[in-house]
């Protein structure tokens, strides 16, 4: 159960974690563990002795040792094939979790075999390990998403601990059956802490080196990866790339720094954020939900000395890595808030100035938006929480998709006034006037005026509503967004 907490990471980083890619997974496992369970009967009832369980347990640890390996050799050619999209995580999980799956299951049967002595105990038998079995997978479970992963910050080596917990097992086991003759609770014992003392040296010499992700990962040419390690939301990379350091979740740049500048330009679409306070020169408290690199917390709080800003993550991890490799220094006007955004506006009673929303994130067709963040009744919480004068800017990637005709149908049911700029929103309870020319004047006497896109986003800025044909308003009760990012796949 440990390797099948683990493989919905591992798929989910590169194929995503939608409903299809989780059947999948348990539904691989599932055929996977019902041919183990058979294989395994058949094979001790050829060979009843010890040395097959052994040879199944180390047969199971190899697989699952290489899983790593294989998953950065072959995932990413998976998903770049012409095989239709609902093949990848089928066939990406079979190669991968296979036949470790089924050869961990096999143990099952042979220890049932070997233990059952007589007739007259087998059902005894067979309901105790079954038992052991079974406590043991709820364990594996638990132990693995509540702490391994954290401990590790790692998917891979994660697995790699499974691996050698496999390996392990086999050792005391071929141990145990070599002495059987005089097997006494303290040769017991002493071959349980051999076995236990290898695991422990093993993994702390080993597996919490973060080399082994750095080696796993695949950067393009006159790239340089700093980091890479597995959150429970997604696997974050950092590297640098010529003058630029970069953040990637999964396979998508969430953010970009230039190492000499790390105030400076991130990528284009944030230098629009600054519309607002040319817009509404008066804003002072900012909040942010969606971190990332902290490219805009860092912008704001260096340009704006009078601005006060809030930073919502739900990723503790990225928080961490946006302050040891993005420069971005917390303190008394900038607070970073861990957890969920649209929760934390539910508890919270303050109002802000500006409320910039940038939630990307990924599943099995690439970047997406969470759904509970799209819909009427967020930006009404949203709405509640600005000041009389306050500005929402929703950053949309997807402008050129029904999804962003239908974010713009959503956001009129709650703000009367929209304005849009390419991939940008801008809404207010109050009128936004739009004087294109005193804007582009503004933003030249800004401390942003060096910002490379900002007068392209200014000249694109628009009341002009999109045909809203086939368009929903987005409610929490229905919010289609990958199909209307990516129509029906």
């Amino acid at each position: 159960m440990a390797l099948e907490v683990a493989a919905f990471r591992i798929i989910g980083k590169t194929f995503g974690s939608a409903l299809r890619e989780t059947t999948t997974v348990i539904s691989v496992f599932l055929a996977a563990m019902a041919i183990g369970y058979w294989g395994g009967g058949r094979l001790v009832d050829r060979r009843p002795r010890p040395s097959t369980l052994v040879f199944t347990l180390f047969a199971a640890a190899a697989t699952v040792l290489f899983v790593p390996w294989i998953d950065a050799l072959l995932s990413a050619r998976i998903s770049a094939s012409n095989l239709t999209m609902s093949a990848h995580a089928f066939l990406a999980t079979t190669v991968l979790f296979a036949i470790p799956t089924v050869l961990l299951a096999a143990t099952s049967p042979i220890a049932i075999r070997l233990f059952a002595t007589t007739t007259g105990e087998s059902g005894t038998n067979a309901g105790g390990i079954s038992a052991l079995s079974t406590s043991g997978s709820i364990a594996g479970s638990l132990i693995t998403a509540f702490f391994l992963i954290d401990w590790l910050e790692s998917i891979s080596r994660t697995v790699i601990f499974v691996a050698l917990g496999t390996g392990a097992t086999a050792l005391l086991v071929f141990f145990c059956a070599k002495s059987e003759r005089a097997t006494s609770v303290r040769t017991r014992a002493i071959f349980a802490s051999v076995a236990a003392v290898l695991v422990i040296v093993l993994t702390a010499a080993f597996i919490r080196s973060t080399n082994l992700d750095r080696s796993l990962s695949e950067p393009m040419p006159g790239t340089k990866v700093l980091y890479v390690a597995d959150s429970p939301y997604h696997r974050i990379t950092v590297r640098d790339r010529g003058p630029f350091r970069e953040l990637y979740f999964n396979r998508g740049e969430q953010s970009r720094m230039m190492r000499k500048d790390p105030n400076g330009p991130g990528l284009p679409y944030a230098d629009s954020v600054h519309i607002a306070p040319l817009m509404r020169p008066d804003i002072r408290r900012v909040l942010m939900i969606g971190l990332g690199g902290g490219t805009l917390a860092k912008q704001f709080t260096h340009y704006y000395p009078n601005a006060t800003m809030d930073v919502v993550e739900v990723d503790p991890m990225v928080a961490a890595v946006a302050q040891k490799y993005f420069a971005m220094t917390p303190g008394d006007r900038l607070r970073v808030h861990v957890g969920d955004g649209r929760t934390f506006l539910k508890r919270s009673s303050e109002t802000w100035d500006l409320i910039i929303l940038d939630v990307a994130t990924a599943n099995r067709y690439g970047d997406t938006l969470p759904p509970h963040m799209v819909t009427r009744e967020f930006f009404e919480d949203i709405s509640a929480h600005l000041t009389e004068r306050g500005i929402l800017h929703f950053h949309c990637a997807f402008w050129q998709s029904p999804i962003f005709t239908a974010l713009q149908q959503t956001l009129i049911t709650v703000f009367p006034s929209v304005l849009r700029t390419e991939g940008e929103f801008l809404a207010s309870r109050l009128p936004l006037v739009l004087d294109r020319e005193e804007l582009a004047v503004r933003a030249k006497a800004s401390p942003v005026a060096h910002f490379p896109t900002l007068q392209r986003s200014i000249a694109n800025l628009t009341f002009e509503r999109l045909p809203a044909k086939n368009a929903p308003i987005l409610t929490d009760d229905y919010a289609p967004v990958d199909t209307l990012i990516y129509g029906s796949r």
